[in-house]
């Protein structure tokens, strides 16, 4: 919607500030202004309409000037009254209650050679309405006044205003127009009369010779001024601050409120132009107090956060959630006994007994889940190659514990080895243990010497002996075990969190395959690339290879380093030169290209 500084100065003196400073009070206070053109020496502010949507009475000059009056405390100018005709009969067109609250018809007589007034022509071109003639000019010139639409048509010799106020769920569904907009926003019934008497009052002063012969008045359901009330008590806690009484009472008899203070309570009477459902609760009243008095004017306070740790899952718990759903392990339900060969087989003590056992080969607490996993390996051995399974249980070594276990079965058991040691670093990372270390060799009978690892605060990983898995009626492929003593780990307070900021230029990778002795570990191979050039954003392992090409105790790895650029994309040279770099100090390190 356009505003024009010019017009508003016909309602209210405006303060001598800049069009910036105007739209910046009203923006604050008020309405959103997006800008202001500079036309013909005026200033014409564009305002957001969706600033408007709850505000009616804002979508005309004279509206906007009351809220300028109340903003800089300036005295409002009144809008012209003219004495009306006599009231008569046959004037209004049609009356759908459906469609209309009230409708009034004037029947004037008018001079149609009369031009339209430079002034009048000159405001609504400003605003964007074209001129056609003088009635329909002066009709525009009121509803860019007043906020209220109406309509001329002719009548014989003479012409007839109409003023409808519409059912505003009714206007939503007719053409889109300016006069519609401002239907469908509301209108209170008495702004009807306001654009009456301005009409008659432009009309009679661009031709004296025009006459008003009379006008038909229909109310079907006038608007009734809202009444509220509020006590002073929470108008302070939601403001913030103690307003005085006179300053609360000044701002809304300024606003057209009919307002009065009894002890704490406030009672506030809208005026009709605000109770369309703009003024209907006491938190309104909060907000045209807070707005006027201006919310720059409030003192700020610094909020108070208060940080208490979160409720963490058991650690039980977040490891079953781990592994089922980020490991895509599924997970078993054993019995709390485990079988005397494969406790046997295990190297195992059990010390505590049932009375009453299942089985008289059964009578013992099992003192670790790795024999009732190999037990539940065997038999899902029987329609699955390879799968992993997972238990989270109490055990019984000495005294009642509880432990994860993981197994792995498959063909390969280099890759099961890998893959359980990649579900140990899984469970460290998701469950933020404070430390899990893998060194040593743990001194446990089942574990294959090849290829086994002690898990520190405590558990194992290793591959399962031919001998152990024999036993257990595994007659094909390998296993890798993983058992960890849930209570003997300790998990951060919070989870860890690290900032890695974004690069803002591509990023380049290569593949290298490098010959090493399989003493040189494989942490080695990757932290000495990580350390060979300054542009090594990350090394990956891709695989490993080894065969008849291969040296006995030797493998071929691959690995892929991406590099990060700092100021500009990288060249190919550059790519050349870090891989040059890197395959270098490989080869100090042990691990020669192929």
């Amino acid at each position: 919607m356009k505003i024009s500084r010019d017009w508003l100065t016909d309602y209210v003196p405006l303060p001598d500030c800049s069009p910036d400073q105007l739209a910046h009070d009203l923006t604050l206070k008020t309405v959103e202004v997006e800008g202001y053109d500079l036309v013909d020496g005026d200033v014409v502010f564009e305002i957001d309409n969706k600033s408007l949507t709850n505000r009616p009475d804002l979508w005309g000059h004279y509206g906007i000037a009351r809220e300028l009056s109340v903003l800089y405390g300036l005295p409002l100018t009144p809008l012209p009254r003219v004495a009306r005709p006599p009231s008569t009969t046959g004037i209004v067109s049609s009356v759908d209650p459906a469609w209309h609250r009230r409708i009034l018809a004037v029947q004037c007589t008018v001079d149609s050679s009369v031009p339209t007034p430079p002034l009048i022509r000159h405001r609504l071109r400003r605003v964007g309405a074209p001129s056609q003639n003088l009635c329909a000019d002066l009709s525009a010139y009121v509803m860019y006044s007043v906020g209220q639409p109406s309509d001329v048509r002719s009548s014989g010799d003479s012409i007839v205003l109409e003023i409808p106020t519409l059912v505003p769920s009714r206007a939503r569904r007719s053409a889109r127009t300016e006069a519609s907009v401002r239907q469908e926003k509301g209108l209170d019934t008495q702004r009807v009369d306001q654009a009456a008497d301005l009409f008659l009052h432009l009309l009679t002063e661009t031709d004296p010779s025009a006459v008003a012969l009379g006008e038909e008045d229909v109310v079907l359901a006038a608007t009734r001024r809202a009444e509220i009330e509020a006590s002073l008590a929470e108008i302070e806690r939601r403001i913030g601050i103690r307003l005085p009484p006179d300053e609360i009472l000044r701002i809304l008899r300024a606003l057209g409120c009919t307002a009065e203070i009894t002890g704490d309570q406030l009672r506030v009477v809208a005026p009709s132009w605000r109770s369309t459902g703009d003024l209907s609760l006491p938190v309104d009243i909060v907000e045209e107090l807070a707005r006027i008095h201006g919310y720059d004017a409030l003192p700020a306070r610094r909020p108070v956060v208060e940080l208490t740790p979160r409720s963490r899952l058991p650690l039980s718990r977040q490891v079953r959630e781990v592994l089922a759903a980020r490991g895509g392990a599924t997970e078993v339900l054993t019995y709390p006994w485990s079988a005397d060969h494969l406790l046997t087989a295990c190297g195992l003590n059990a010390e505590l007994t049932i009375d009453h056992p299942p089985a008289p080969d059964r009578a013992r607490l099992r003192p670790s889940l790795v024999p009732n996993l190999l037990e539940a390996a065997a038999a899902n051995l029987r329609y699955h190659d390879e799968f992993s399974i997972f238990e989270v249980g109490t055990v019984f070594p000495a005294t009642e514990r509880t432990s994860a276990g993981i197994l792995l079965a498959g063909p390969d058991g280099v890759d099961l080895f890998r893959r359980a040691k990649g579900l140990v670093e899984l469970i460290r990372r998701h469950c933020h243990l404070t430390a899990l270390d893998l060194s040593d060799t743990p001194d446990l009978t089942w574990t294959d010497p090849s290829a086994r690892l002690a898990i520190h605060p405590g558990g194992a990983l290793a591959l399962v002996r031919p001998s152990v898995l024999q036993t257990a009626g595994i007659d094909r492929g390998a296993v890798a075990c993983v058992e960890l003593d849930l209570d003997a780990l300790r998990t951060h307070p919070s989870r860890e969190n690290r900032y890695a900021p974004v690069g803002e230029l591509p990023e380049s990778d290569f593949d290298l395959s490098v010959l090493a002795a399989d003493t040189v570990p494989w942490s080695l191979v990757a932290d000495t690339a990580a350390q060979a050039h300054d542009l090594v954003r990350r090394v990956a392992y891709v695989g490993e290879y080894r065969g008849s090409r291969i040296p006995a105790d030797h493998r071929s790895l691959t690995l892929r380093v991406t590099l990060r650029p700092r100021s500009a994309t990288l060249t190919a040279g550059e790519i050349a030169a870090a891989r040059s770099t890197v395959l270098a100090a490989l080869e100090r390190a042990g691990a020669r290209p192929r």
